[in-house]
């Protein structure tokens, strides 16, 4: 079960900035976790392609059709303008406004063109679902849910509720990676059955993670999240979702409810997640 206690956080090394004048941004990864003064960080960099306008134009393209697929599934079209501001930039911008409002996400230590150092906030709970016992899976599962239900109770989306962008420190639950604006750029309502809907979806198609009852598992943090927060708003929206998704899954299942890909079989398990709904 999460706590509802604010956070606490970690210090910024004092070595941070040394660290960043020594090493050659040009050959860094784009994520990288590193340990500076005994200190975990979490540096993220983006570097400008050399066809900046050629990749202004794909970045358009690509953020029309999410506006497209947004339509189509969930029933509203959000402004591909907004869409495409997202980045490190806007992630910095998020995490100091939801870490002021008390949400447990990390800080901002280090903000520079192309270059975002954040706090470590613990370990990646898509790891500890897959080494987890089916019981400590199945209270994590449930107290993820009630997290999120929490974290939307205070007007807040993430986004990108993916199981991988929770992280566990302490005792608590963490929020992660906050580049994407999907979230924004949608109704607040319907922000919030897109948060719920990834964080379901991602569990079932979660790669070697051996459950003996995963749509279970996907009940399990369904009803948590209404048993803590009920959203009709949410609920309708999340309904219409599943109307299409099952509908669909209805259709492919006799052909590929066949094939055994992780990916495949997540979306059939989400369908049948769904199905309580409607």
């Amino acid at each position: 079960m999460p706590s509802t206690s604010l956070p606490t956080h970690h210090d910024a090394p004092p070595g941070l900035q040394a660290w960043l004048d020594t090493v050659d941004a040009s050959k860094e990864p784009s994520v990288r976790e590193v340990t500076i003064d005994g200190v975990r960080c979490v540096v993220k960099r983006r570097r400008p392609g050399l066809l900046r306008g050629l990749s202004y134009g794909l970045r358009y393209l690509r953020a029309f059709g999410l506006a497209l697929g947004s339509l189509m599934f969930l029933g509203e079209f959000p402004r591909p303008s907004v869409l495409l501001r997202n980045g490190l930039t806007y992630e910095g911008q998020r995490l100091r406004r939801l870490s002021e409002a008390g949400c447990r996400v990390p800080n901002v230590w280090a903000e520079g063109p192309g270059l975002l150092v954040l706090e470590h906030v613990g370990d990646d709970m898509a790891d500890l679902m897959r080494a987890a016992f089916v019981e400590k899976r199945r209270e994590w599962a449930r107290g993820i849910a009630i997290d999120l239900a929490q974290f939307h109770d205070q007007g807040h989306c993430h986004g990108g509720a993916q199981i991988r962008n929770v992280t566990l420190r302490d005792g608590q639950f963490w929020r992660i990676d906050f580049e994407e604006n999907i979230g924004e750029a949608l109704s607040l309502p319907m922000a919030q059955a897109y948060d719920l809907y990834q964080m379901i979806s991602s569990l079932m198609g979660l790669r070697k993670l051996d459950d003996p009852d995963p749509v279970g598992l996907g009940e399990l943090m369904l009803n948590a999240y209404f048993e803590a927060r009920p959203a009709p708003q949410v609920r309708a929206r999340l309904r219409r979702l599943a109307r299409i998704v099952c509908g669909s899954a209805s259709v492919l299942r006799p052909i590929g409810g066949r094939l055994r890909g992780r990916d495949i079989q997540g979306f059939f398990r989400v369908a049948d997640t769904l199905r309580a709904l409607l």
